[in-house]
C-alpha cells in the first residue's frame, strides 16, 4: 500500500520523538526533580506528539470524531510545553545572574498554562458542533489560546534579552556561569524555530486559513512551519544537555555519574566575584 505523504509526515515526526521521549526520560531520572524542569517538558511534548501520531495511524483504519479529537488535542497541547522549554532554560541562567525577578517565569508559565486549558475548551466546544471533522469553526476561545500562547512568546523573549544584556554588562556574570554561558546561545538558536510553530498555529487558527491547517490544510506548509520547526528546536535543546551537562554540584546537590558538569570545581561564583 502507499504510503501517503501525510502519512510519511507522521511517521517522520514519530520515529524523532520516540527516541526523544527516552532521551528527555532519562534526563529526567538523571537530574533529579530539581534540575528536570526543561527535560520534563520536552518529555511531555514528545509523549504528546507519539500519542498525536499513534492516533493518526489508527485513523486511517479506523476514522471517527473521537479519533480526530485526540489527534488535534495533542496537536495544541504541545505549544504549551514547547514555550516552556525556553522558559526554563532562561529561568536556569537567571538563578546564577538574578537579572530579572523570579517571579517572571511563573507569569510566562501561568499564561501558557491558562492559554492550554482555554485551547482545550475551545476544541471541545468546536468538536461537540461538528459532525465531520470538516465542519469544525475556529471559535473565540481557540483564538484567545494562541494570543496566549504568542503572548506568553513574547514575554519570555523579552525576558531572554534582560538576561542575555545583564550578563554582558557585567563580567562576574560571565564568570559565574562560565560554560551555561551556552545555554544562552541554545535559546538563541531555538527561539526562531519556536517562534516559526506558534505562528504556524496563528495563522490556522486566527485567519482561519484552511491550508494552515494541522489537520487537513496543506501538507508541505504543516512539514516545513509545523513538524520540521518542532523537530529542530527540540534537537537543538536535547543537545544542551551534552554542550551544557546540569551543574549538579551546585548549590548543594549531590554528585552523581553520568554527565559530567564541564565546569571545573574552581568556577567563581557571584558572591566570590562581588
Amino acid at each position: 500500500m502507499a504510503v501517503s505523504y501525510r502519512t510519511g509526515i507522521t511517521i517522520l515526526q514519530f520515529i524523532f520523538f520516540v527516541p526523544s521521549l527516552v532521551l528527555s526520560l532519562f534526563l529526567c531520572f538523571h537530574y533529579g526533580l530539581k534540575w528536570a524542569a526543561t527535560w520534563r517538558f520536552i518529555a511531555t511534548l514528545s509523549a504528546l506528539r507519539v500519542a498525536g501520531d499513534v492516533s493518526y495511524f489508527i485513523s486511517l483504519s479506523h476514522p471517527s470524531i473521537n479519533i480526530y479529537v485526540a489527534v488535534i488535542v495533542c496537536e495544541l497541547m504541545g505549544l504549551a510545553p514547547l514555550m516552556l522549554t525556553l522558559v526554563a532554560f532562561v529561568n536556569r541562567v537567571n538563578k546564577t545572574t538574578h537579572s530579572i525577578p523570579t517571579k517572571s517565569s511563573l507569569t510566562i508559565s501561568l499564561l501558557s498554562l491558562t492559554g492550554l486549558i482555554t485551547g482545550i475548551v475551545g476544541t471541545s466546544r468546536a468538536l461537540d458542533d461538528a459532525t465531520t471533522i470538516n465542519d469544525v469553526q475556529i471559535n473565540t476561545l481557540i483564538k484567545a489560546a494562541l494570543a496566549l500562547f504568542l503572548a506568553g512568546y513574547g514575554l519570555m523573549f523579552v525576558g531572554f534579552l534582560f538576561v542575555a544584556l545583564d550578563v554582558a554588562r557585567h563580567p562576574a556574570k560571565r564568570a559565574a556561569l562560565g560554560s551555561e554561558m551556552r545555554i544562552l546561545v541554545t535559546v538563541v538558536l531555538a527561539c526562531p524555530f519556536v517562534f516559526v510553530r506558534l505562528l504556524y498555529g496563528a495563522l490556522g487558527d486566527l485567519t482561519g486559513e484552511a491550508k494552515y491547517s494541522s489537520l487537513y490544510g496543506s501538507n508541505t506548509i504543516y512539514l516545513c512551519m509545523g513538524v520540521l520547526m518542532e523537530i529542530l528546536a527540540v534537537a537543538i535543546c536535547l543537545a544542551s544537555a551534552f554542550l551544557v551537562p546540569v551543574p549538579e554540584g551546585r548549590d548543594g546537590a549531590k554528585e552523581r555519574g553520568g554527565l559530567q558538569d564541564t565546569r571545573s570545581a574552581g568556577t567563581p561564583t557571584l558572591d566570590a566575584q562581588n
